[in-house]
């Protein structure tokens, strides 16, 4: 991120030295708003019409202010977009914002003080009233950038110190007062935290005040008081949407589950576009059996995918895993059904929000998820089909995927038996020192169960064995995969080599042949087997095979190659 030396503690730039970003998707708003801002003084104003020419903009200039418009033409909010440039680190965090809209609800006004701007305009806009906030909002800047700083130096002590000093010039100002205590909290202060809190809520009470004395009350473990004091502030500020956050999470706690599920809807009533109040709403549906209520979040959370990064796909994998819950706790096959349509209108949904270069993973990780269905239900094959079609555009560049993906692939795949794909998986895994947390969680879950790993190593022990005796020894070789297939009925590389075993001994009965040719028929197949299948098809189907393994490698290799044949063209 470019550096920002121009603003000095406590002192607001001169307006000609202000650097501003308009980001409207309406040519003429944005002529008149940069019309207005150079009437202003400012001399240093760029404009953009979407998150990419945004980006670049930011990438090249350390901007000290960003006016932005919540409806922007593409796949981002404004909201989001300004989620985007500060993950990507592309603004400072003592940047100004302003957002501006014409649309008026509440979802988008409540939405857009989400992100904490400085202050939010309403369209029509007027020349008095953009130079008014464009001011107030450089005061703000300058008040905080000295905190800031120290805390991008990573010192937290100074950055407390800084608050302090500013307050003391300052007087009341409710933005530095919320700054330090949440400061305080975070460096483990909490008695300090509570003194400041109980002064300024006696001189200038607020819902953020309200919300740190019920943070202090749960530390210190008065948990009934805690949710008293935000039930008693939401009576007062209905719309301040964050005490539903923590009322939700402070009530699950006290086991008042049903009051918690209903604040966490008001919340997601109120902002839609969240993703983690969704994902709440959800889990907490789901604890309580309340399946219309997990879905009806599913459809709102698909509505609204936060498709910054990877985020999106983590999002759906944590949605996923409480569908999960849902679904294998229905004891009636027609309502795993039922749910499993739900589900394909949720997927369609996520479709059509995320954008085309993320196309690719959401088909991947739909399949994959399908098949952790499948497996549950006792439909192995189906499952395997499934995965393996889900995992076939990426069988070259397994590292292009996202974890989240990898997480939940790597059960399945050893389950199934799969090592050449856990390999790559593992390999992949090994290369990256952060996760989210789902992905954590399931890789986690992973090393618990060491006998896992060891089961694995054995696995590719035996196969590599097998393989290596069976050009000289066929009949045991022959053995040796009868054993494997008989603890992993579905691996991949076990049934090719014994049906390979079969062709070259000219052995097997029609069953056992289709048998295994079930298990790796009408399926992509990473390169090397796809390779073996089409020789070993090809093997069975001349005159070296005996009749009825002619009879039955002919029907599967035709499958197999309609199969092959549709994927290509879709």
């Amino acid at each position: 991120m470019p550096n920002n030396k121009e603003q000095f503690q406590g002192v607001t730039l001169p307006l000609h030295a202000v650097k501003a970003l308009i980001v409207d998707d309406q040519r003429l708003a944005t002529t008149m708003l940069k019309s207005i801002l150079q009437k202003i003084g400012l001399t240093h104003i760029n404009t953009a019409c979407d998150h990419q020419q945004a980006q670049q903009h930011c990438q090249h200039i350390a901007y000290d202010v960003l006016l932005i418009d919540y409806h922007l033409e593409g796949p981002l909010t404004g909201t989001e977009l300004i989620n985007l440039l500060r993950r990507r680190k592309l603004v400072s965090p003592y940047c100004g914002i302003i957002m501006i809209s014409g649309d008026h609800s509440a979802e988008v006004i409540l939405t857009s003080m989400s992100v904490e701007p400085d202050c939010f305009m309403a369209k029509p806009i007027t020349a008095d009233m953009v130079k008014a906030k464009l001011l107030s909002t450089l005061e703000e800047c300058a008040l905080r950038a000295p905190v800031y700083k120290a805390l991008l130096s990573h010192d937290r002590q100074q950055a407390i110190a800084t608050c302090k000093k500013q307050l003391m010039h300052t007087g009341y100002h409710h933005k530095l007062e919320g700054l330090l205590l949440d400061l305080l909290i975070e460096d483990g202060q909490w008695l300090q935290a509570e003194k400041y809190a109980n002064i300024l809520r006696k001189h200038h009470p607020s819902p953020k005040l309200s919300l740190i004395l019920a943070k202090i009350l749960h530390h210190n473990n008065q948990l009934k008081a805690a949710i008293h004091l935000l039930e008693c502030q939401l009576q007062q500020s209905p719309l301040h949407i964050e005490l539903y956050d923590y009322l939700a999470s402070y009530q699950e706690q006290d086991k008042a589950y049903y009051d918690a599920l209903s604040s966490a809807q008001q919340a997601l009533k109120l902002t839609p576009s969240i993703s983690h109040r969704a994902l709440k709403v959800a889990q907490l549906a789901a604890d309580l059996d309340r399946v219309e209520q997990v879905l009806k979040a599913g459809q709102t959370l698909a509505n609204h995918l936060p498709i910054i990064d990877v985020e999106w796909i983590i999002c759906l994998a944590e949605y996923m895993a409480i569908f999960e819950q849902v679904y294998f706790s229905q004891p009636a096959l027609s309502q795993r059904q039922r749910l499993k349509l739900e589900l394909q209108k949720i997927n369609k949904r996520a479709h059509s929000r995320v954008m085309p270069a993320q196309e690719p993973f959401l088909s991947a990780y739909s399949h994959i998820f399908m098949s952790r269905l499948l497996l549950g239900n006792a439909q192995p094959l189906k499952a395997k089909r499934r995965l393996l079609l889900g995992l076939s555009p990426f069988f070259n560049k397994i590292p292009q995927l996202p974890s989240v993906i990898l997480a939940d692939t790597l059960p399945l795949l050893i389950h199934l038996g799969e090592t050449q794909l856990i390999s790559s998986i593992m390999q992949a895994i090994e290369k990256r020192n952060r996760f989210d947390g789902h992905s954590q969680n399931r890789l986690s879950d992973i090393k618990q169960q060491t006998h896992l790993a060891q089961r694995i190593t054995h696995l590719e022990g035996q196969l590599n064995e097998a393989y290596r005796i069976l050009q000289t020894s066929p009949e045991q070789a022959f053995i040796r995969y009868q054993q494997i297939v008989h603890d992993y009925p579905l691996c991949s590389e076990a049934n090719l080599g014994l049906l390979q075993c079969m062709l070259d001994l000219n052995t097997g009965s029609e069953e056992e042949v289709k048998h295994n040719m079930k298990a790796i028929s009408s399926m992509p197949l990473p390169n090397d087997l796809e390779n073996w299948r089409k020789d070993l098809l090809e093997g069975m189907t001349s005159k070296k095979a005996s009749p009825h393994q002619h009879r039955v490698a002919l029907t599967y290799k035709k499958q197999t190659q309609r199969f092959l044949d549709t994927e290509s063209t879709e």
